[in-house]
């Protein structure tokens, strides 16, 4: 009976003891994946996918030799244009190496831009089956971007990838689903300063496209235009300009032309190479007819 009972106690004693064993290398396993000092696990399933001897090269310690090997059959799956193949393949390799931006990046590319593109010029579907499949892919692009900021939540670069896919004129543009990831992008710790600028002009310029957003885009880009000469772009005083009139600003509390432009004749030529753009949906209150103004004042010089 004694013998039993020290038996229990030795069972329980390890089990303990392995119990918190466990729990100590689990945290210490999670903490050095977040501190990027380890690849994290495979995500179930992987191994099957890899097939035996890549799953062992793997769990080896050379995941980063068999993703660049199935990154290299992704691309052979975009010649054939094998598009459940070229996601299946970007899935396996992000989960070899997570934390590997540049497979987040080109995964996604290959399903918001190549995927989608080749479906909107695909001519034996109606027009309906080619816009649902290229908002198909344009999804799955998106939510292939958006596990990756799982992954890695502090890079600035795929929430500034996924500002442009929803920006982007030649997709399907959702400015107001944009704005979110202008702001996260913005919002990143790692996001360099001299960056800032730049994500903050593409942030007002798609504001400017949405007309329920022109209020607060006047506001946003007046403030950018008045912080620093380096915002004084062509693009960011064209929108400005056209924008003081869609919503009709009083002349004394507008920022006169003289000031949005160097001269008259960069008015001309700026506002000629913004109303262009008009099909992006860009605002071109007032713009023609200032065209027309200094068209004519320039006429009269000679």
């Amino acid at each position: 009976m004694r013998t039993t009972v020290q038996i229990v106690v030795i069972f329980f004693v390890l089990l303990s003891f392995g119990f918190a064993k466990y729990r100590y290398e689990d945290k210490l396993s999670r903490d050095m994946v977040s501190l990027k000092l380890i690849q994290p696990p495979l995500r179930e399933g992987t191994s099957l996918q890899l097939g035996q001897t890549g799953a062992a090269v793997a769990l080896g310690g050379l995941r980063s030799l068999v993703a660049a090997i199935w990154n290299f059959r992704a691309f052979l799956h975009f010649e054939e244009l094998d598009w459940i193949k070229v996601e299946e393949t970007y899935e396996i390799i992000t989960t070899l190496q997570p934390q590997t931006i540049y497979y987040w990046d080109t995964g996604a590319w290959q399903l918001h831009t190549n995927a989608s593109s080749y479906y909107k010029e695909k001519e034996d579907l109606s027009p309906l089956r080619q816009r649902s499949m290229r908002k198909r892919y344009l999804e799955k692009g998106s939510s292939f971007l958006q596990l990756g900021i799982i992954e890695n939540p502090d890079n600035w670069k795929l929430h500034r990838e996924l500002s442009r896919v929803w920006t982007d004129s030649h997709k399907l543009p959702d400015i107001e689903r944009a704005m979110k990831h202008f702001d996260d992008t913005l919002n990143c710790k790692n996001l360099p300063e001299f960056r800032r600028p730049q994500i903050q002009r593409f942030k007002y310029y798609a504001m400017t496209r949405l007309q329920s957003l022109h209020q607060e885009a006047y506001r946003y880009g007046y403030d950018l235009f008045k912080e620093s000469t380096d915002n004084h772009l062509p693009k960011l005083a064209s929108t400005l300009f056209a924008l003081q009139n869609s919503l009709d600003i009083p002349q004394n509390e507008r920022i006169p032309d003289s000031e949005l432009f160097p001269s008259s004749q960069l008015q001309l030529k700026w506002l000629k190479n913004y109303i262009i753009h008009e099909k992006q949906g860009y605002p071109i209150d007032g713009v023609s007819l200032k065209i027309q103004q200094l068209e004519t004042s320039e006429l009269f010089k000679f």
